[in-house]
């Protein structure tokens, strides 16, 4: 009897502990002009769905169990009875470029999300939507501390990083310094910053996002940072399977893109690239390293582009990885392009798609 008393307690407590650590998120609408139909609720980017409740006489109420505690982007569409499609963007209270009151179609998955009031019927000068696709501005939310903090950072924040983007985004710190947005913007762009500057970042964060997955390998990344002269650059694998330098030193420059098979702006990239390569080939090695998650995806696209210069792979995680992010400040954007010396000291960068003038500039730093 005693025993069963026991298993009952643990029993009991291991039920309290897992619905304690459950994180959920709540959202609730009355938006009078909504007509009856279904709202879905999507994750990262819309057509990513993965929740969706009715909603009469603009009410709904919908509400998605997290497996991970740590917030994700979300945002929501409609589809009426007549199956027209509203596809939902929210103003924010900062800047994008100057212009208060950016908008954008996703939130942060805070605990309660609340919408009520009238939608705003967009419209896109010079675009015309089908009959059965609208864009809707939303009602102003009531959320959390997460969506707070997002919606009151200017959205071009993280764009053309400078030492003024970091007095900012310590200054935001100060006035958030648990967010989860800053964490993750800090995170996708934290070769654009020295190590020293992301340790002081890093040291304004406060509370339990401290002890978050995202935050502790962050953290660990970065102390690798400060040693990154006894991090050697890896042997990567080329087009036909052999392990190889990532330099040939008969070059003195090094012309190398980081690229994917499933980024637009990287193959449409290439054809510039085809263009380029017989007129500096001759003084300047070009280096294309593909960070596919699927190397049968990058063998495929091989064989589509018919790129005649060293191809080389070295995925999207590992140590390989990481050594190159160190070495060459790679961020998460592609195509990001540099030019290096033999010593692999950088003398030139560009991230995104480049033109036959800026490619040309940069190859001839």
């Amino acid at each position: 009897m005693k025993n069963k008393s026991v298993f009952l307690v643990v029993f009991f407590l291991f039920i309290y502990c897992c619905k304690k650590t459950e994180k959920q998120t709540t959202i609730k609408g009355n938006i009078p002009n909504l007509p009856d139909g279904t709202v879905y609720l999507f994750k990262d980017y819309p057509g990513n769905r993965i929740d969706s409740t009715k909603s009469k006489n603009g009410i709904f109420t919908l509400t998605h169990q997290w497996e991970n505690n740590e917030p994700v982007y979300i945002g929501i569409d409609h589809i009426d009875k007549n199956g027209v499609n509203r596809f939902f963007s929210f103003t924010t209270k900062a800047k994008y470029k100057g212009i208060p009151g950016w908008g954008t179609s996703v939130f942060l998955s805070d605990s309660n999300i609340i919408m009520n009031g009238d939608l705003n019927y967009n419209t896109y000068i010079g675009i015309t939507f089908p009959d059965d696709k609208k864009p809707v501005i939303g009602p102003p939310l009531i959320t959390g501390r997460q969506t707070e903090a997002y919606y009151n950072i200017d959205g071009d924040l993280f764009e053309n990083i400078n030492q003024n983007t970091f007095k900012i985004v310590k200054e935001k710190l100060g006035t958030y310094p648990d967010s989860y947005y800053l964490l993750y913007k800090i995170g996708e762009n934290k070769n654009s910053f020295s190590a020293q500057q992301l340790e002081d970042f890093l040291k304004l964060f406060k509370g339990e996002i401290t002890q978050s997955d995202t935050y502790k390998k962050l953290y660990a990344y970065n102390q690798k940072r400060f040693n990154e002269k006894k991090i050697s650059v890896p042997l990567l694998e080329n087009d036909k399977g052999a392990r190889t330098k990532i330099i040939d030193p008969k070059y003195k420059k090094h012309l190398i893109i980081f690229w994917a098979s499933w980024c637009g702006p990287c193959r449409e990239e290439i054809p510039l690239l085809k263009k380029m390569y017989p007129l500096y080939n001759n003084e300047t090695e070009f280096i294309s390293i593909s960070i596919d998650n699927d190397k049968l995806a990058w063998q495929k696209a091989l064989k589509q582009e018919n790129m005649t210069w060293k191809q080389l792979f070295v995925g999207d995680t590992g140590m390989d990885h990481e050594a190159l992010q160190i070495h060459f400040k790679l961020n998460q954007a592609i195509p990001y392009t540099i030019l290096i010396d033999d010593n692999m000291k950088i003398l030139s960068s560009s991230t995104g798609l480049s033109n036959e003038e800026n490619l040309k500039k940069l190859i001839n730093k």
